[in-house]
């Protein structure tokens, strides 16, 4: 991944290991999808689902190799897909990610728990 001075990458951060990793992954994939899409805004919608998908697998494939939660990145997935409503052909499509079951329940969870701390402060 390029990074640059003003940027800061979860992955990068001291402390992404166990149920901080979550959330500095969650972090980086929106970071991810969103600077993807920004770089290839002129390409046709196909590429940039395309090189974001490519930059998300990287992303997930660098949190397993820091081993930032093992039992949470290893093995599993997330596949970015654009959905259309069928019912309203005019409407632009909607980027849907599609993650493994197993990490989108970490992921839920790790939320869920971020919800709640911040409600009792």
């Amino acid at each position: 991944m390029n990074t640059t001075p003003n940027e800061s990458w979860g992955f990068l951060h001291p402390e992404c290991h166990g149920q901080k990793a979550l959330m500095f992954f969650s972090w980086d994939l929106a970071k991810t999808i969103e600077q993807q899409f920004t770089l290839h805004a002129q390409s046709p919608l196909s590429v940039q689902l395309f090189e974001a998908q490519k930059a998300v697998d990287r992303l997930l494939n660098q949190y397993v190799q820091i081993q930032a939660n093992p039992g949470a990145f290893e093995g599993q997935t997330i596949l970015l897909q654009l959905e259309r409503d069928d019912s309203d052909p005019e409407t632009a499509p909607v980027l849907a990610l599609q993650t493994s079951p197993h990490l989108e329940q970490l992921i839920i969870e790790m939320q869920a728990q971020q919800h709640a701390s911040r409600s009792i402060n």
